[in-house]
């Protein structure tokens, strides 16, 4: 008998890569981004004028939206004119480079590791630079950890403005804590009427044992005309007005709560 999955469905390469922003996206979905972009500004307003800005976009579990969510901050902050660059921290199962069409191998841990070539992809028409993830390493936490990737990030901040790091699950591998204990601020991935209250918990003990700082939450396969989706986060509980017709969804709000309520 065959066995029930019960977990989300993973949207198809086409669809994935139909939700990347571009001119042409839905001005609801392209504001969301804006706004979202806009409040990551604000959540590193005490950084100084010219320093990089580095982003760590994870997710509480697999199959989340995490890496379009990723690629679309990352687009959103090139389309300002920033010089931006977007690198797959994912190790272990990457998707940027399924995503942008672009060959897996040739990038971070090539780079790392000094083994095979390594090459940067540039975006024709905005500010944007990716590095995919590179060929599969053995020992991806412990790439991630080194003193390496610390100063090949320190050369990424000398050449780009903006720095977003698509890495893996929180929940399932420890690499999200080792990249947000170097970031300036982390955004959760959470995927509508999929994503458990627990999960969210858990996503958020873990990056603050690792000093994170959580700098908004994004909904995605979110559809507010059939779905009332939300959760209690402080004294806040995240939901949404947009939506549009594919029923694709993101939206931030500011972490600025310190103290937790109890759920009901």
């Amino acid at each position: 008998m065959a066995r029930k999955n019960n977990g989300p469905k993973r949207d198809t390469v086409q669809e994935e890569r139909q939700r990347i922003l571009t001119n042409d996206t839905p001005y609801a979905v392209r504001e969301a981004y804006v706004k979202l972009r806009t409040n990551l500004l604000f959540s590193v307003a005490n950084k100084k004028k010219g320093e990089t800005l580095v982003f760590v976009v994870t997710s509480s579990n697999q199959a989340e939206g995490k890496s379009t969510t990723a690629s679309n901050v990352a687009v959103s902050f090139a389309m300002m004119g920033m010089n931006t660059l977007l690198v797959d921290l994912d190790l272990r199962k990457p998707n940027v480079h399924r995503l942008w069409n672009l060959e897996m191998s040739g990038g971070l841990s090539n780079l790392l590791t000094n083994v095979g070539q390594f090459e940067i992809h540039d975006v024709k028409d905005i500010p944007l630079s990716i590095i995919t993830s590179g060929d599969i390493p053995p020992n991806p936490s412990e790439l991630l950890a080194s003193d390496n990737f610390k100063q090949v990030l320190e050369d990424m901040k000398k050449e780009f403005q903006i720095i977003i790091l698509d890495t893996p699950p929180v929940n399932v591998v420890a690499d999200a804590q080792i990249a947000a204990h170097q970031a300036d601020g982390v955004l959760l991935v959470v995927r509508s009427g999929s994503t458990q209250n627990g999960d969210i918990k858990l996503a958020e003990d873990a990056l603050r044992r690792s000093e994170a700082k959580i700098a908004g939450v994004v909904i995605t396969a979110f559809n507010a005309k059939s779905t009332k989706y939300g959760y209690r986060y402080g004294n806040y509980k995240y939901g949404s007005k947009y939506s549009y017709s594919s029923g694709y969804y993101d939206y931030y709000s500011s972490d600025q709560r310190e103290s937790k309520d109890k759920e009901n």
